[in-house]
């Protein structure tokens, strides 16, 4: 088990699901835990509870601001399904946690970690990433979301969006951060039993969400997904940075196998044509 004594973690999502699984798994290892949520958790272990919403800049700053250093790690965990306004699934899954790392910086440790919830919808991120980027580049929330308005479909496609652009967001701040040893990565769950998955399966549908479960065998626990972040959280990871692990029963790789290669492989052989 990694050890956590004397560390002060944040944990963003951390009254339920996958959130209130890392809380556990935190504690018992040492960490002293700031866990927030927009409601307050059941759970007495943590050193800190901080309630409030990260829809919004100002809900994002009032959170940092009550949240003393330092701050060792930071896990992004928080997220909602895109059953919500477009708008707020990119705010709440993409700037939130691009801005509470920002707001929380000055606070941070030596060699600090953050680690973000990203998801297997996110696969996309690197055909995407000159897009996100300039989503990520853009301070105001307003304007941010205004500059991606024309995109087709987000209604349906806000979810998959915001997941690319967390992973791209993570990317940059390796490569940014690396100057003060800061460490960067992000997982990316397939589906998972945790209260969200009824609202995960009206948005993407029985047979997506079902599907992937049928050949993964089973959805995914949450402690299952929360010993990977655990594991890029701890001085056990130490030279991984910059990176996004599938944790998904390896049906990313069936997703790969089964439909990215054969269309990279007919647009290779359109080209040569």
């Amino acid at each position: 088990m990694p050890n956590f004594s004397g560390k002060r973690v944040v944990v963003t999502g951390a009254a339920s699901g996958i959130g209130a699984a890392v809380v556990r798994k935190l504690v018992a290892s040492g960490a002293a835990v700031i866990a927030v949520d927009r409601v307050a958790s059941d759970d007495h272990s943590v050193a800190e509870m901080v309630v409030g919403d990260l829809s919004t800049h100002a809900g994002v700053l009032a959170i940092a601001d009550q949240i003393e250093g330092p701050v060792d790690v930071l896990v992004n965990n928080s997220g909602i399904a895109g059953n919500h306004p477009w708008r707020t699934v990119l705010a709440v899954n993409a700037l939130a946690p691009r801005d509470l790392t920002r707001a929380l910086m000055p606070k941070f440790g030596a060699a600090p970690v953050v680690v973000t919830t990203a998801s297997q919808a996110g696969f996309l991120w690197q055909q995407n990433y000159a897009r996100h980027n300039a989503f990520l580049a853009i301070d105001d929330w307003e304007q941010a979301l205004d500059s991606i308005a024309d995109l087709p479909d987000l209604d349906t496609t806000c979810y998959n969006l915001s997941k690319e652009a967390a992973i791209v967001f993570s990317g940059n701040l390796a490569v940014d951060g690396k100057h003060i040893g800061l460490r960067s990565n992000t997982v990316s769950p397939g589906t998972v039993g945790t209260p969200l998955l009824p609202d995960f399966t009206t948005t993407m549908g029985e047979e997506a969400i079902n599907g992937a479960a049928t050949w993964a065998g089973r959805h995914a626990r949450p402690e299952e997904i929360a010993d990977a972040l655990v594991y890029l959280a701890s001085s056990e990871s130490t030279w991984i940075t910059g990176a996004d692990l599938p944790v998904d029963g390896g049906f990313s790789a069936l997703v790969f196998r089964s439909y990215i290669a054969p269309a990279m492989a007919a647009m290779a052989a359109g080209a040569e044509q």
